[in-house]
């Protein structure tokens, strides 16, 4: 195990960070891109049960398992992976999802349906606690950040390239052809997880923090610092998931095509593709508190910036605005839990970030929209306080000088294992 560094020391770039990456993060990053690249069920499950003959509410109920499924999948993971290994919670979820995914092609009714699509999407989230933590396991404290913002650029380009795939096979093939590439997505990264996967350097998954039996998520809970942390997640995906919720809606009602909204949501992309990675290089040089608040906080002015006059400038430059704060807070976002976790419950203190914020993520609309008919451009008073808020609590939780942790800094490894 290798010392902290030390604070007059240089900050590793962003091509010193790539290139002394260990093996064992390289293939998680590239079995991260590839489980994205074809991650199809959530926006055609509808449209294949549709075409397959079930009505638009049998279809909905579907749906509706999937993101249940998914919603628990991660906690279920989170606990796996500190009781069985990361490499096992990892190789048996995406084995799991690939034969799931796979049979949703053949379900019968929309009681089976409701079946199979929970526990693909529980399966398929899964493996990101285990994942996440053996990047956190073997990354030193100095480079979460960056290696999380890369982790977040291949999410980007899968979800990118991955719909153009999926019109390809769509033009060429079926929505069978569809979930099949899917699933067989998951299989590859199963088998390259079983195979590759070796140098497992794993906590003790027996033990909790203190030497004793584990408490479990009993134990994350009542650590008050980081569930005020939690709850400015959770703020922070429901104003977020505004832009797929109360954007079009306000977009489209002030004047505006949807090609306009397609025009933000491309300059969103445009943005995080561009600077995410690159800004990391300094965020990482920063306490970890302070990238998160201000990223959250730009989130809650950007969208406030779309209370005033509504020019397609000025919705560009709210959109640039909040997007610049997600570029600065998601990556930090992502690492801080496995930063501050115990060693023994970092799957479990992951897990506790990220189901808020899947809850987040699914109720988030049905609040945006409710406010936009009630209130029209008022709703973005309401997110934008969320966000605000969402700042707050991260300040206080997480503070504006680095936690400290009592888990050694891990050692670089050689870049293959």
């Amino acid at each position: 195990m290798s010392a902290a560094p030390a604070p007059d020391a240089p900050h590793p770039t962003i091509l010193a960070t790539l290139r002394e990456m260990s093996g064992t993060v390289r293939i998680l990053v590239l079995g991260n891109l590839i489980s994205n690249l074809a991650a199809f069920l959530n926006a055609f499950l509808v449209l294949f049960l549709k075409h397959e003959g079930f009505s638009a509410w049998e279809s909905g109920v579907v749906l509706t398992a999937l993101m249940i499924g998914r919603i628990s999948g991660s906690a279920a993971g989170g606990a796996a992976a500190d009781r069985f290994g990361y490499r096992v919670t990892i190789v048996g979820a995406m084995a799991s999802t690939a034969v799931l995914t796979a049979a949703l092609v053949h379900v019968p009714n929309m009681w089976v349906g409701a079946v199979v699509a929970a526990g693909a999407g529980l399966t398929a989230q899964a493996y990101r606690p285990a994942a996440m933590a053996w990047v956190v396991e073997l990354t030193p404290k100095d480079r979460h950040v960056m290696v999380f913002s890369v982790l977040r650029l291949t999410f980007n380009v899968g979800t990118t390239v991955g719909p153009l795939g999926a019109a390809l096979l769509l033009t060429f093939a079926s929505y069978g052809a569809l979930f099949y590439v899917d699933a067989a997505t998951s299989l590859l990264y199963c088998v390259i997880a079983y195979t590759a996967l070796r140098s497992d350097r794993e906590p003790d998954a027996r033990k909790g923090a203190d030497g004793g039996e584990r408490a479990g998520y009993r134990q994350v809970l009542v650590d008050r610092r980081f569930m005020l942390v939690v709850g400015g997640l959770f703020l922070t995906a429901l104003a977020y998931i505004q832009s797929s919720a109360a954007l079009p809606l306000f977009v489209t009602g002030s004047g505006h095509t949807d090609k306009i909204y397609a025009t933000l949501l491309s300059v969103n992309g445009l943005i995080v593709i561009a600077f995410e990675v690159l800004l990391s290089k300094w965020l990482q040089r920063l306490p970890i508190g302070v990238p998160m608040a201000l990223g959250m906080a730009m989130l809650g002015v950007g969208q406030l910036v779309y209370t005033g006059p509504t020019p397609v400038a000025m919705l560009v430059l709210a959109t640039a605005v909040w997007t610049f704060g997600e570029v600065i807070a998601a990556p930090s976002m992502m690492a801080y839990p496995g930063l501050v976790a115990p060693a023994a419950l970092r799957g479990r203190y992951i897990a506790a970030a990220t189901v808020p914020q899947h809850v987040g993520y699914a109720i988030g609309p049905m609040i945006g929209i409710a406010a936009w008919h009630a209130w029209g451009s008022g709703v973005w008073v309401l997110t934008g306080a969320f966000a605000l808020a969402a700042a707050v609590c991260t300040a206080a939780g997480a503070g504006l000088a680095r936690r400290p942790s009592a888990d050694p800094e891990p050692a670089l490894e050689p870049a293959a294992d």
